[in-house]
């Protein structure tokens, strides 16, 4: 039997009832590690538009939370970025704080919340997959970032979000501490492990990385891929792996594993992986290192 298109197979899917969506909140609750004085802004936070335009016209949906919420999530990881990181620079701290709150870091937060089940989705949205979204999910974690604000105050949703990414904001902080002042290979625009990690290739006149999914388990609600990424280099073979609650962030986490393992590689012999003296001095600019003295790559012939 021919398997069914992903689209075919998410619209036949069976919206849930919202007793099941109910039913779902002692967990989500739970994980939050916040009882709601005021349970109702949760609620508000869980409705998705689409409920709201097909079961409650009139009523609120979480979007004006989710603004209340980004704002107040930039300032919580804002301050503990200033407060750990106290000799980076403005700009440094701009892009660790883009990967911290990016949708695809956000998402899987919601999928490991338990989320998804919680959320109040309109018929058609829920049946194309809204429940495990990527951006369905990120909003509405801002959206209950912003109902716990409301219900509690600043202090006590600082705790809550630092709660649920203090293991990642731990991460990012150490991995910009092994690598040193932070790298102009990413930037405030440019917070994106895989265009970082082609522009990377680029500079070395290689092909762009290759993303193979290696699996995928566990429900529905909370599924988990790990996603493998490839890249050649004159002769050597580089390998990253990244893990996620999306394929999305799988793949930037395994790109962000692959450029540091290229980058690891070229700081250790710079002379190693470039081939021309443009290149050399591209990847030195790159890494924010000290241009290479005369013009020497002893033993290379420039193309």
């Amino acid at each position: 039997m021919t398997d069914l298109p992903q689209r075919e197979r998410r619209a036949s899917r069976p919206a849930m009832p919202l007793d099941a969506c109910l039913a779902a909140l002692p967990v989500l609750i739970g994980r939050l590690g916040h009882r709601f004085a005021d349970p109702a802004l949760l609620d508000v936070a869980l409705t998705h538009p689409s409920w709201r335009n097909e079961q409650a016209p009139g009523q609120p949906d979480n979007q004006r939370l989710e603004f209340l919420g980004d704002a107040v999530l930039g300032l919580i990881i804002t301050e503990a970025l200033v407060q750990r990181m106290p000799e980076r620079r403005e700009g440094e701290l701009t892009v660790l704080k883009s990967q911290l709150v990016r949708e695809s870091s956000l998402a899987d937060v919601a999928y490991g919340l338990h989320i998804g089940p919680a959320l109040r989705l309109g018929r058609g949205e829920d049946q194309t997959g809204g429940r495990e979204r990527p951006s369905v999910l990120a909003d509405a974690l801002e959206a209950v970032i912003g109902a716990v604000f409301l219900d509690a105050g600043y202090a006590p949703t600082r705790d809550v979000v630092l709660n649920l990414l203090d293991q990642r904001l731990a991460e990012t902080i150490a991995q910009a501490e092994q690598l040193g002042p932070a790298s102009p290979a990413l930037s405030a625009t440019t917070a994106n492990w895989k265009t970082a990690t082609q522009e990377l290739l680029q500079h070395l006149g290689c092909l762009p990385p290759a993303y193979v999914l290696e699996s995928e388990e566990g429900p529905v609600h909370a599924r988990r891929f790990r996603v493998q990424a490839t890249a050649q280099v004159a002769t050597q073979r580089f390998v990253g792996h990244g893990e996620g609650y999306s394929k999305k962030s799988a793949e930037h986490g395994a790109a962000e594993a692959l450029f540091r393992c290229v980058e690891a590689q070229f700081r250790q012999d710079p002379r190693q992986l470039p081939r021309t003296e443009q290149q050399l001095r591209a990847l030195h600019d790159l890494f924010d290192l000290t241009p290479p003295p005369g013009s020497a790559l002893i033993g290379r012939d420039e193309p």
